[in-house]
């Protein structure tokens, strides 16, 4: 089975997308990650899909449960910082579904919300 992802790793995602997450949280996060290790290796994902498949989960993990993100800083005092809350992690969350065709990750706490759909019913005479 594939080593187990670092903080750091997971850390390193975050920071590309935005976020920043205290270290104890990822290191809970990536301990959930221990819960769903056999149903991973039985599934038989390669090394790539194990890296892959961890690092989404746990950072998914992590956004959704924190949907504060940076969006811009300045400094030299005129100090500035501005937040986005609305991120999009479906796509996020779509590639992990792909990858983990057997499941495993599905009892993880990842919550990207629903999908909300129109349908209009016309009448006619």
């Amino acid at each position: 089975m594939a080593e187990q992802i670092t903080a750091a790793q997971v850390k390193q995602q975050l920071s590309a997308l935005g976020y920043t997450i205290p270290d104890f949280m990822i290191d809970a996060y990536i301990c959930k990650l221990d819960g769903i290790s056999q149903c991973l290796e039985a599934a038989g994902y390669d090394e790539c899909d194990l890296i892959l498949i961890k690092v989404y989960a746990v950072t998914l993990m992590a956004v959704t449960a924190f949907s504060q993100r940076i969006k811009s800083q300045s400094a030299p005092s005129g100090a500035s910082r501005s937040f986005d809350y609305s991120g999009d992690i479906k796509n996020m969350r779509n590639a992990l579904l792909a990858l983990d065709k057997f499941g495993c990750t599905g009892s993880l706490p990842i919550d990207v919300g629903s999908s909300v759909g129109f349908f209009a019913v016309v009448g006619g005479c």
